[in-house]
C-alpha cells in the first residue's frame, strides 16, 4: 500500500483535509475551499492563507458573522491534522509552499476586531437603553 503524497509538492507524508474560506458581503456570502492531500508545510500554508482571508473578508454581512466564526473554528480543528505530521521527506520536486507567519502574527488578525467591536457596540447600546 503506497503512502499518499501532497497535491502541491508531491512529498509524503500527507493527509486528506479540506480547508474553507468565507467572504461576507452585505446581502450575499461566498464560500471557498481547498482540498488535500497536503503535507505539513503546504497544509499549514493553505490553512493560514484561507483563514487570513476569512479574518479580513468574512464578517461583512449579518449571517456572515456566524459563518466566518464557524469556518475559522473548523479550519483550526483541521489544522491539527496537518500540524501533527512529521516534516515532509525530500523528493524530486522541491516546489513547496512556505507556511509563513502564524495566523495571529499576520496583519489579517486585525480582522478579529470587527466582531469584537460589534459585541462592544451591542453591549454598550443595550446598557444605555438602546
Amino acid at each position: 500500500m503506497s503512502e499518499i503524497s501532497c497535491r502541491i509538492c508531491h512529498r509524503a507524508p500527507a493527509v486528506n483535509v479540506r480547508f474553507h474560506g468565507h467572504q461576507g458581503m452585505l446581502v450575499m456570502m461566498r464560500f471557498s475551499h481547498a482540498d488535500g492531500p497536503f503535507c505539513r508545510d503546504c497544509g499549514l500554508a493553505v490553512y493560514r492563507d484561507m483563514s487570513a482571508e476569512t479574518l479580513v473578508r468574512g464578517w461583512w454581512g449579518p449571517f456572515s458573522l456566524f459563518a466566518a466564526a464557524f469556518v475559522l473554528v473548523l479550519n483550526a480543528v483541521r489544522r491539527g491534522k496537518v500540524a501533527r505530521l512529521p516534516a515532509p521527506e525530500r523528493g524530486r520536486n522541491e516546489r513547496t509552499l512556505e507556511p509563513g507567519k502564524p495566523l495571529l502574527d499576520r496583519t489579517a488578525a486585525y480582522g478579529l476586531l470587527v466582531p469584537a467591536l460589534l459585541l462592544v457596540f451591542v453591549g454598550w447600546s443595550l446598557a444605555n437603553g438602546g
